[in-house]
């Protein structure tokens, strides 16, 4: 039995089902998006430690005199504050940049939210945006280009967050929807240009086939995208 299929009866059809996910998504706005990658481009530039989410699978390295070492933690509580004092420096294998964990899992995440809207998501009782969840669209959240932009994440609805939490290959409906948030993101923003960074951050196993891409240029140009709206 699957509980997806319960889901599915609500809706004429699987594309139906689809386009209720993505027409009840909230994304952010271009203009605070660009702005933020401009903050995020300084900060590593100056090398200031990027926010990334704590993983043991030997992600980031230390940087010593003469070698480089894999930092062993015990655990995230450890990790989390290694990377709180200054004088311990720890980076990401495969961008070199300097990082720091987040205490929480998505601690970074909705504190840019709260920066650049006004708005707190999934603060508790203080929450001005209540029932959404924040979803990454790239998971690669050990990843400090990805981790805290943006670009990077737009608010589900809770009841639908399951959508895009599973594996594409569990069913046609996650697939397509996975990959139209990511043509959509990629449509709306050019990550890759807007982080002007010295190599691609999206490669060309992370972007949608065209046909993706297409569906979510004619979302945009229909005007079918909803935004979370600033209140600063």
């Amino acid at each position: 039995m699957d509980g997806l299929n319960c889901f599915k009866q609500l809706f004429p059809n699987d594309d139906e089902l689809v386009d209720y996910v993505i027409r009840n998504t909230l994304f952010f706005k271009k203009d605070i998006v660009f702005q933020q990658a401009r903050v995020y481009r300084q900060a590593i530039r100056m090398g200031e430690a990027i926010p990334v989410r704590y993983t043991s699978k030997g992600a980031f390295f230390r940087q010593h005199e003469v070698k480089t070492t894999t930092p062993r933690f015990r655990n995230k509580k450890e990790a989390v504050l290694f990377t709180k004092d200054s004088a311990n420096a720890v980076f990401h294998k495969d961008t070199k940049i300097r990082v720091c964990f987040d205490p929480d899992g998505n601690y970074y995440p909705k504190k840019e939210i709260l920066k650049y809207t006004g708005h707190r998501v999934s603060w508790g009782s203080t929450s001005s945006v209540v029932n959404y969840n924040i979803a990454h669209i790239w998971g690669k959240t050990d990843n400090p280009l990805f981790f805290s932009l943006l670009w990077n994440y737009a608010l589900i609805p809770c009841h639908c967050t399951f959508l895009t939490d599973k594996k594409e290959e569990n069913d046609v409906v996650m697939k397509n929807i996975k990959n139209l948030l990511k043509a959509i993101s990629i449509e709306l923003y050019d990550p890759n240009r807007i982080m002007d960074w010295n190599q691609d951050v999206l490669s060309i196993d992370d972007y949608p086939v065209m046909e993706y891409l297409q569906k979510g240029r004619k979302w945009i140009i229909n005007k079918n995208i909803n935004f979370l709206e600033s209140i600063i």
